[in-house]
């Protein structure tokens, strides 16, 4: 599994978004047991934000092999699935502001 380093070097900085995308990742390889070599995961993004960066790093997919499918909703969420089996993951992140950070904001 590749490394947040080598997610950052492809990327060019670290931020929230790369992080992000780097768990989502990192999660759906995890239940599916393996990056794709070729074409055999498929990565349904929807936005274009950092994190599907870290995506393609971390899962294999891409544009260019038609793995790497995006969906323009402006949301977090995160669709990886085999084609051969069909068996899949969707990971949604629903941001939240901090409690400190919402006291702040008051004053």
């Amino acid at each position: 599994m590749k490394s947040f380093d080598e997610v950052v070097e492809f990327h060019g900085h670290a931020c929230p978004g790369l992080a992000l995308g780097y768990r989502a990742s990192r999660a759906a390889i995890k239940r599916m047991g393996e990056k794709a070599s070729d074409e055999e995961i498929v990565a349904i993004v929807e936005n274009n934000s950092c994190a599907v960066d870290a995506v393609q790093v971390m899962t294999g997919c891409t544009f260019g092999k038609g793995n790497l499918i995006y969906r323009d909703y402006g949301k977090q969420v995160y669709t990886f699935f085999k084609r051969s089996s069909g068996y899949g993951t969707r990971i949604s992140v629903i941001w939240k502001v901090p409690k400190e950070t919402r006291s702040e904001q008051k004053t």
